[in-house]
């Protein structure tokens, strides 16, 4: 019953898109991102260090019209580049915006918890050294998901339900998976929700955010569903920003050759940003940890994984749009209480971005 209310929702928004006759809008945008990053791996010798350029290039196109019944109808895609290469990527799906506010996402859309995680200031630029894949320990109160591309997203208006500065959002995918046994993963179903709440004191705005996620995966053999959750404040007075934010719960993970039980895991983010002119001076520290198991319908067991990441960043607003980055981060990851140096270390990034 759930997937047939699933399609006819989904029927029904493009059904209601056809009734305008007027052409749609198309606004563009887009940035090219070039610099050069340095890592140094604690498992480098004093000659294998790297240092490397880095581009990374966006050209998004966004797509809106307001139909006779004035429902907006809205869509966006995405060419991205890595390293010299495009790739098309960033497509959403549909979006209708009623008139008292509210918004109903059709495809691609089921994770209302993400749309309600608060922004904790985060270091600048494209410095970073790559975990391994087989610690669990995910850096970042989102940093675990789980949601089936098949879904839609409903969201309050703003001020729901007669509160001032209140808004949230509900959200169900499925995307009917084949059901396996052997050590890969996908995510079949879920229901997520989030809520947010902005209140404002004397010259400090606060924004309070949360969210939780259940999903369950199409492997017979698991034991571990998503269950997850995170909520986190963010406070701004004037120039200063500061933001704290904590995430935890249960996944599987998918590493391909092995389906992994996480259970336990944590993570907490704190920033603090100030503006300054034209400059804007961040610092940043999150951490996290999980208990792992790599056999698939094992209890997670043992030490724990675990990894820890500062970073301090100085963006400069060279000219409307040009903003000029240096920034510096220190990783440090340990597999099963044991330290990976491969995955630990620090990097920096040195880089421009032109953005339209």
């Amino acid at each position: 019953m759930k997937k047939e209310l699933l399609l006819a929702t989904t029927v029904a928004g493009i059904a209601l898109g056809a009734t305008s006759a007027s052409a749609v809008t198309a606004t563009m945008s887009g940035n090219h991102r070039v610099g050069i990053e340095d890592e140094d791996k604690d498992s480098n010798t004093a000659s294998t260090g790297t240092t490397n350029e880095n581009r990374k290039s966006s050209f998004s196109v966004s797509l809106e019209e307001t139909l006779d019944s004035g429902t907006t109808i809205a869509g966006a895609f995405s060419l991205m580049s890595e390293s010299g290469t495009f790739n098309y990527t960033g497509a959403s799906g549909i979006t209708l915006t009623f008139t008292d506010g509210s918004a109903l996402d059709l495809l691609y859309a089921g994770n209302a918890s993400k749309d309600h995680d608060v922004a904790v200031p985060g270091a600048s630029g494209e410095q970073g050294i790559t975990g391994i894949s087989s610690n669990s320990a995910k850096l970042g109160i989102d940093a675990v998901g789980g949601q089936n591309n098949v879904g839609f997203a409903w969201h309050s208006a703003a001020d729901a339900m007669g509160v001032d500065g209140l808004s949230f959002s509900v959200s169900y995918s499925n995307g009917d998976e084949t059901t396996v046994s052997g050590t890969t993963v996908a995510i079949d179903s879920s229901m997520s929700a989030g809520v947010t709440y902005v209140t404002t004191s004397g010259d400090t705005t606060v924004t309070l955010g949360a969210g939780m996620i259940e999903a369950d995966d199409n492997n017979l053999s698991s034991t571990t569903d998503v269950s997850v959750y995170h909520v986190g404040a963010v406070a701004v007075n004037g120039d200063l920003t500061v933001g704290i934010g904590v995430g935890g719960g249960d996944y599987g993970h998918d590493l391909s050759a092995v389906q992994q039980e996480v259970a336990d895991w944590e993570s907490t983010e704190i920033g603090v940003s100030y503006v300054s002119g034209d400059f804007t001076l961040t610092a940043s520290f999150v951490d996290a940890e999980a208990v792992d198991n790599d056999t698939t319908g094992a209890t997670p067991s043992g030490a724990a994984d675990s990894a820890e990441k500062a970073g301090v960043s100085v963006d400069y607003a060279v000219a409307s749009g040009v903003t000029t980055t240096f920034g510096m981060s220190n990783i440090e990851s340990m597999n099963e209480a044991t330290k990976d140096d491969g995955a630990s270390g620090s990097a920096w990034y040195l880089g421009t971005n032109l953005s339209w």
